[in-house]
């Protein structure tokens, strides 16, 4: 039998909640330039931060896994990389790449500008000063502000999902996360509720009146006395703490084992509450983004696939199941459209197994080794640190004297970085800091280097590090690069084309990172993947990698296809039942798709407009899209007679003898023709050392 939307429909109506769906009406004044052009139809993108797509399950979401099956599945979607979530917020705010859009996050760095060394000046959403001498970590919506202020008012290039929605006079509504959340209606023209603040200041007011707690730092987004929260207001988005073990050599390390809950549970219920039911019903939005932090932020403690991630699942599965209620309870279940879609998928934090074996949790302590069932030890890489220790002079990634639980345990049962002690001071600044890696925060002026050997700032993100060289000295690039070819923590590189063609190395315009106006205030002169293994199993979940100095066990940000292929499915009027699109598509994709449904487009959007999910009245001349060629397109570079230095030495001195010198990069892409334009889809880059 022919599944079509209706007939799906009725047969998950008891799980999702959902009446019968309707078919959209076109509309009848639609601009020559867009004859599918549609009634504005009501659509929420709920974003499930850091959701793989193979973690959708009838056990852990059975919501979303009934969505699935009712509408169309993207069976090859991809994250736009750098994997990370404040890179790709700015693309489904845009619809854009960096090349385009000129954003950098999650972090990155402003070098100082002109004579006088001009950099951002602001707080945080906490209230506290921010210090921009350093790489800035933009998760939250004051410093976000900040920088659009010192980009004069264009951090994002290019116009938003939510300003063209907002310029056809749609209702907007944007929910969740400090950061993502707010970056896609930075200019505050919509109604804006983040775990830090709520803007306008009458939406506040009004959640206030109907009960509702306030984030409680939203005292800071204000004049002073312009909101007093109420006596038991209390931290409405606060987050859980994580459980930790201490390793034998003193060091904290996350308890993968632990079973005590998600870490976000209650925050997001908070936020889903007020959106669900007052937001929805009160303000009537006709465009809506609900951003929330699990499971990324519990697969970040805890790693994919442990206890506390599935719990986080189950959880945010939950939120589903109250936004589908509350469209039905209002009457709008059958007029909705439902796009659930994730920023990146997620990997666990090793290094290889066969350097640093899995070793067993039990009672939170950390035991023996276990291939089968254990957890990793491994995994944190900074690079400020091996760099200087490799010989560069002037090295700086902002953080001071750092331990980190997932530095590594070797095979022999020994730390792979010691634990120091700085006696009087002068490594950290505190007598009696413990610390396994140096101070490396940015000095207030940078010294002058010589050629080869000129400053490097590095904005340390986690999978992927960017690389800033101020003077944008062409020895000290080569130096860097092949630095990072020798070390095997990192995979392809990607180079500034200023610097010509670096054997062993891609152009940074070659996956759409390079931008014109930002090359000298924010985009990094080089950036590294993390080398990763998507073969590699812990807990039960394919896909490791390294990552920054950070601590976490579980990771995204690098080029490995675990990362890079996330989730995306669509589901209500406009869209097709029971279809599994099995064309590329991309996170950049999903603005054009949804200024289509509300009548309006984004012209300078890098993504396409998703034709062949949509209902058929949607796409009248059945565009279907093209791949071209239907195999991989590679594009690579090679370099030999590399001495490749062991992981198990940060000294550099040690060369693997496994390793032959022979060094290749190798970028995978999918072309897809639809029209008269060609949509490049980036699936991974990798090097092999041979």
């Amino acid at each position: 039998m022919k599944l079509t939307l209706k007939t799906i429909c009725v047969a998950v109506a008891a799980t999702l909640a959902l009446g019968a769906c309707s078919s959209p009406q076109v509309r009848t004044d639609a601009p020559a330039s867009q004859a599918a052009a549609t009634q504005a139809t009501r659509t929420v993108i709920f974003v499930w931060d850091g959701l793989r797509p193979d973690s959708v399950t009838q056990q852990d979401t059975p919501n979303l896994y009934a969505l699935k099956q009712a509408g169309t599945w993207f069976a090859d979607n991809h994250s736009t990389y750098p994997t990370f979530t404040m890179m790709n917020g700015s693309s489904f705010a845009t619809g854009s790449f960096p090349a385009t859009s000129g954003f950098y996050g999650n972090t990155f760095w402003t070098p100082p500008q002109g004579a006088e060394g001009k950099i951002p000046a602001g707080k945080m959403a906490t209230g506290a000063a921010t210090d921009f001498t350093d790489p800035v970590f933009t998760e939250d919506w004051a410093i976000l502000s900040t920088l659009d202020n010192y980009y004069g008012s264009q951090l994002l290039l290019v116009q938003t999902l939510f300003e063209a929605a907002q310029a056809k006079g749609l209702i907007t509504a944007t929910v969740g996360k400090s950061g993502p959340a707010f970056l896609q209606d930075m200019k505050r023209n919509g109604y804006v509720l983040d775990e830090n603040t709520v803007f306008p200041e009458v939406l506040a007011t009004e959640l206030q009146a109907a009960h509702y707690p306030l984030p409680a730092n939203i005292v800071n987004a204000y004049k002073p006395g312009s909101i007093t929260l109420a006596g038991d207001n209390g931290t409405p988005t606060a987050q859980a703490g994580t459980a930790q073990i201490t390793l034998p050599n003193g060091v904290k390390a996350n308890n993968a084992a632990d079973a005590s809950g998600a870490k976000a549970t209650a925050d997001n219920k908070y936020m889903m509450d007020a959106y669900a039911n007052y937001i929805l019903p009160k303000k009537h939005p006709d465009l809506s983004l609900i951003w929330f932090r699990d499971p990324d932020s519990t697969e970040h403690a805890y790693g994919p696939g442990s206890a506390n991630f599935h719990l986080a699942m189950r959880a945010q599965d939950d939120r589903l199941g109250d936004l589908l209620a509350a469209l039905k309870k209002n009457g709008l279940d059958r007029s909705t459209n439902i796009i659930v879609v994730s920023d990146h998928a997620h990997s666990n934090v090793s290094g290889p197994t066969a350097l640093y074996p899995l070793r067993a949790i039990s009672g939170g302590t950390l035991g023996a080794v276990d291939p089968v069932n254990g957890f990793s030890t491994s995994g944190d890489v900074r690079s400020a640190e091996l760099l200087t220790r490799a010989g560069f002079t002037h090295v700086y990634d902002g953080a001071g004297c750092q331990t980190s639980g997932m530095a590594g345990i070797t095979a022999d049962g020994k730390n792979l970085l010691p634990v120091l002690t700085d006696k009087d001071g002068s490594v950290c600044g505190k007598a009696g800091t413990l610390y396994q890696t140096g101070d490396h925060r940015v000095p207030a002026q940078l010294p002058t280097g010589t050629a080869g050997d000129q400053p490097i700032v590095i904005a340390a993100n986690g999978g992927s590090d960017y690389f800033y060289v101020p003077s944008h000295d062409a020895e000290t690039i080569k130096r860097l690069v092949a630095f990072l070819q020798k070390r095997e923590e990192y995979s392809a590189i990607f180079v500034d084309t200023r610097y010509g063609d670096l054997p062993g190395t891609l152009a940074l315009s070659k996956i759409n990172l390079e931008n014109a106006s930002r090359r000298n205030n924010g985009q990094p002169d080089v950036v590294v993947s993390f080398a990763y293994d998507e073969k590699q199993i812990i807990a039960g979940v394919p896909g490791t990698e390294y990552e920054s100095f950070q601590g976490n066990r579980g990771m995204h940000g690098s080029f490995s296809p675990i990362d890079v292929h996330n989730t995306l499915l669509a589901y209500g009027p406009s869209f097709k039942g029971g279809f599994v699109d099995s064309n590329p598509s991309g996170n950049v994709d999903v603005a054009p798709t949804v200024a289509y449904l509300l009548g309006t487009k984004l012209p300078q959007a890098d993504g396409r407009v998703l034709l062949e999910a949509l209902d058929q009245n949607l796409n009248p001349a059945n565009v279907q899209p093209t791949v071209v060629p239907a195999n991989l397109q590679g594009t690579s570079s090679q370099i030999s007679g590399v001495k490749f230095q062991s992981p198990l030495d940060p000294s550099g001195k040690t060369t693997d003898s496994k390793l032959g010198g022979n060094y290749t990069v190798d970028l995978h892409i999918k072309n897809l023709s639809q029209g008269d334009k060609t949509y490049t889809y980036f699936d991974y880059a990798k090097v092999t050392r041979q």
